[in-house]
């Protein structure tokens, strides 16, 4: 368990500064508390918070480069065709670049997974996922944003 979790903890940390929306897609999952970060969620399901969480970000911290999809009127259509298209397909196809770390996640049809290995519990393990979550965040605050 102790390497998948290293793993699944390298391949986040290793994510390039591209924006807010794979760390955020997972801080929604991880809110779900350490039995159910890795349930399967559907696109769906995830609409609703993942703009609420976007929209909060992009008013707080004046984020650059933000999708025009969050500073309009929520739409399921248009948010469900951004998560698909943005941060569950980079975060289900792409390998990192310096370990090569097979993705840990999947997206088939509507529904984004955390492939059966990556399926770590426990709230030690929750709270490092959490950590390096949040400090990806946090770079690409630095980066991006006028605080």
């Amino acid at each position: 368990m102790e390497d998948r979790l290293k793993q699944l903890i390298q391949y986040i940390d290793e994510f390039e500064r591209q924006g807010p929306y794979k760390m955020n897609v997972l801080k929604i999952m991880l809110e779900r508390g350490y039995e159910d970060w890795h349930a399967p969620i559907s696109i769906t399901e995830l609409a609703r918070p993942y703009y609420d969480l976007v929209s909060k970000q992009h008013s707080t911290y004046l984020l650059k480069n933000i999708s025009k999809d969050f500073t309009t009127p929520f739409s399921q259509v248009k948010v469900e065709r951004h998560l698909r298209t943005l941060p569950l397909k980079y975060l289900s196809t792409t390998s990192t670049r310096i370990s090569n770390i097979s993705p840990p996640f999947e997206l088939v049809d509507n529904m984004f997974y955390v492939r059966e290995e990556y399926r770590i519990d426990g709230k030690a393990a929750l709270d490092r996922i959490i950590n390096v979550v949040e400090q990806k965040f946090e770079e690409y605050l630095e980066v991006y944003s006028e605080r």
